[in-house]
């Protein structure tokens, strides 16, 4: 295909941005481009990176992120206490951690390759098991307590092998689907709290809340989460595994001292 060229990408998403879709739609759209483009490149279709540089146009529309709700530790801690272990060792890697939800469910017990830290290489996604969003691996920093709790969770199940599932459903096969889980175990809990609005995108949405609200250095977020902040700190900084874990066990004693105010109070 060697008419196709930049400028017909860019046309695409400037038609895009002119019509209902929201920014973060169209860069969706521009992700799944780039993709296509990698694809038509291995099988010589293209010979050269098209969509290299593609941005979203600016005057794509803005959502109001004024009503993305995000959580609070104290909300959370009242969601928290209602919940089994597996659903709270789930959505504490996703709010603690910065896991997706679809990394989190992903976990293999072998992706515990050291203490403190877990190597995200996959997601599950609507049922089936695919590269993670940036098609990069990368390590994450996890809270010591959070850590210990997931080793203990992974002996007891019926496959703890490192590659048996951390979060597997009934046939093992598989891991469980995470709006199956939200759908039948966790909204259930909440809803008497009031809190059945919580799910996993609040609780990944929370994690970079809470972070800069403690002054964590955005570089340690973003290498949490899987973002980028630039091509130049993405490419030539990376923080290391224990700032990473240091900023997760930072957050964490912020949440168990609810706990303690709980049971110990002025």
């Amino acid at each position: 295909m060697p008419h196709l060229k930049s400028e017909h990408l860019r046309s695409v998403l400037r038609k895009l941005a002119a019509g209902d879709l929201s920014y973060e739609s169209v860069s969706k759209v521009r992700f799944a481009i780039g993709d296509m483009v990698k694809r038509m490149i291995a099988e010589e279709y293209l010979t050269s990176n098209i969509a290299a540089g593609l941005k979203t146009p600016k005057t794509a529309r803005r959502s109001d992120r004024s009503r993305l709700r995000r959580v609070t530790l104290a909300e959370y801690f009242r969601a928290w206490t209602v919940l089994d272990e597996r659903e709270r060792l789930a959505g504490d890697l996703v709010i603690f951690c910065g896991l997706r939800e679809s990394e989190a469910y992903g976990l293999k017990n072998g992706d515990l390759f050291q203490a403190g830290a877990i190597r995200i290489e996959r997601s599950w996604y609507k049922g089936e098991v695919n590269a993670t969003k940036t098609n990069e691996i990368r390590e994450v920093g996890v809270e010591p307590e959070i850590f210990e709790r997931l080793a203990t969770w992974i002996a007891m199940l019926p496959d703890p092998s490192n590659a048996g599932w951390v979060f597997p459903s009934e046939r093992i096969v598989n891991p469980l689907l995470p709006d199956n889980v939200l759908r039948r175990c966790i909204h259930p809990r909440l809803a008497p709290l009031g809190l059945d609005w919580i799910n996993f995108a609040v609780l990944r949405r929370s994690h970079s809340t809470l972070h800069e609200e403690r002054g964590t250095d955005p570089k340690i977020i973003a290498d949490q989460q899987g973002h980028g902040l630039g091509v130049h700190l993405a490419e030539y900084v990376d923080s290391s595994l224990a700032r990473k874990r240091e900023a997760s066990s930072a957050l964490w004693a912020d949440f168990r001292a609810l706990e303690s105010d709980r049971l110990f109070p002025n």
